[in-house]
């Protein structure tokens, strides 16, 4: 009969797959099916790019109800860097609220009177740029609210560049900061934290949505 296949194997095959090219995740579907006939539901309604109708986020909820607390959060940040590879960022969104719901992720926002902070030392790098995204869209949502930014708010990522790799995730991360023209800068005293003021904050989400209105 074999050795039955464990949450852990099962694991790993989702991590295959976040580093497998898209035309050849079907075999790795048909692996993960046979080994958790659940999981293979949601990582096939995932890549099928389904949409609307809540099966996705209904089917991943049960997943996370059937499977160890150990795993879930391993789980959830390869089906969000799965997502974020197949460039289907309103799905990891609908991961992370799930995660965030679940308590499979906890504090990666927070809130002083002189800091809002966003930390990202437990994702992956998939799942930190998903919540960073929302950070950003929450952050826009205050300002439109007519609420005020405090004078600090800062990005954690747990630890600084790595001198041999550029995949680290305050590496990849300045550089989309870089690339969304946002005002983060590493500081030089906070090993891991990109930084900005309220003043440079403000000026650039209001320039982003005024291109976004432009764009859309």
């Amino acid at each position: 009969s074999g050795i039955t296949p464990d949450e852990r194997f099962c694991g790993c095959l989702l991590n295959v797959m976040t580093q497998t090219p898209k035309e050849e995740l079907d075999k790795l579907i048909g692996c993960i099916e046979r080994s958790n006939p659940k999981l293979g539901v949601v990582v096939k309604l995932l890549v099928a790019e389904e949409t609307g109708n809540g099966l996705f986020k209904q089917e991943a909820n049960e997943l996370f109800s059937l499977i160890g607390t150990d795993v879930q959060k391993a789980y959830c940040n390869c089906l969000i860097d799965l997502c974020v590879n197949l460039n289907l960022l309103e799905r990891a969104c609908e991961l992370l609220d799930l995660g965030l719901t679940l308590d499979i992720y906890r504090g990666i926002q927070s809130k002083s009177p002189t800091q809002w902070s966003l930390h990202l030392k437990s994702l992956s790098l998939g799942a930190a740029l998903t919540a960073l995204h929302v950070w950003i869209n929450d952050l826009s949502k205050a300002l439109e609210n007519g609420e005020e930014l405090p004078s600090v708010l800062g990005i954690n990522t747990g630890h600084g560049k790595h001198k041999y790799s550029d995949k680290g995730l305050a590496s990849v991360l300045e550089s989309h900061l870089k690339d969304l023209s946002a005002p983060f800068h590493e500081a030089p005293d906070k090993v891991g934290w990109f930084l900005t003021t309220d003043v440079a904050a403000k000026s650039w989400l209001k320039s982003r949505s005024s291109a976004e209105l432009v764009t859309a």
